[in-house]
């Protein structure tokens, strides 16, 4: 069949109608009329710098990437201030598609709490924040104190990547760890005051359940813990404490360190692993020393398998 031209045409308006009813159709299911679609604002995230990577993973340096926008890495200070701090690298950028820095955070000035907005400056002198995707929970890597401070990324309300200084948390330092073949575990510890004595302070009540004499050389407190020294319980978790200090880790740069460092545990001699509801239901170990994520060294009871078999 021969199709002239002004068929053709009275079939394309009617195709056109006809997709308008359908369009028209859904706006009023949707309960609302069409509309123009918004024009985004300047700085909403579409037209902002978005961050590939942000982290300090060492407890110094920034490591960022930020997709490719001309201009300059920098911190502002927040504040009615603002003042902007370029982050000087000491990596050479070697991709084009993004503006990056390892950045050492210890050059920046003032030794105490501060937040930054990460920002870039652009030329013309224009600055632009730098939008952030939600940041991710209990990520592989957290950041350690370094120098006394403690930094980590952050992201405010509206998005914009942060850079936070705190001073870091008091405690001591566990050195080194060991058992021997009679249970005993011995822990060597730095930062503990002179006169400290070892303490293991429960987790829910604050409460100092031991006490264990510390000695000091060079600096370095050594103390011992048997089994019998760490109260009965079904489930006791108590810090080590080294006076009023909690004993951290050196670095804490895992978010669950108590699956990937291996501590002193005491075999429990009632547990044959049976799992009829009897003594085979008893721990596999009497004690278990443990890292937590906030990289404070716990000793604890662990309870036994449920008599039901379930895990």
């Amino acid at each position: 069949m021969k199709v002239t031209r002004r068929l053709r045409d009275q079939l394309g308006t009617a195709a056109r109608e006809v997709a308008q009813q359908a369009k028209d159709r859904t706006l009023e299911r949707l309960g609302r009329d069409e509309d123009p679609v918004p024009v985004a604002a300047p700085d909403s995230p579409g037209n902002r710098p978005q961050t590939a990577f942000a982290g300090v993973l060492d407890g110094r340096h920034l490591w960022l990437a930020v997709d490719a926008t001309p201009g300059t890495l920098a911190l502002r200070t927040t504040g009615d201030q603002g003042q902007v701090v370029p982050l000087a690298s000491d990596l050479a950028e070697d991709d084009p598609r993004y503006r990056s820095v390892r950045s050492d955070l210890s050059t920046l000035p003032g030794p105490g709490a501060a937040r930054y907005e990460v920002v870039i400056t652009a030329p013309g002198g224009k600055v632009h924040r730098v939008w952030t995707p939600p940041l991710a929970r209990n990520e592989p890597v957290r950041t350690p104190a370094a120098d006394g401070v403690q930094w980590q990324v952050a992201r405010s309300a509206d998005g914009t990547l942060e850079l936070l200084r705190e001073p870091a948390a008091d405690g001591a330092v566990l050195l080194d760890i060991d058992i021997d073949t009679d249970d005993v575990t011995t822990l060597r510890i730095g930062g503990a005051a002179a006169d400290a004595e070892l303490r293991l302070v429960d987790d829910e009540t604050g409460e100092v359940l031991v006490t264990r004499p510390l000695t000091h050389a060079d600096g370095v407190a050594t103390g011992t813990l048997s089994p019998a020294d760490v109260p009965e319980g079904i489930g006791l978790t108590a810090a080590v404490h080294a006076g009023d200090l909690p004993v951290r880790r050196r670095a804490n740069d895992l978010a669950r360190p108590d699956n990937a460092v291996l501590l002193p545990q005491v075999q429990n001699d009632e547990a044959d692993g049976g799992g009829d509801g009897g003594a085979d239901d008893a721990p596999l170990f009497a004690i278990i020393f443990r890292w937590l994520p906030d990289g404070i060294l716990r000793v604890r009871r662990p309870k036994g398998r449920p008599k039901d078999g379930s895990a």
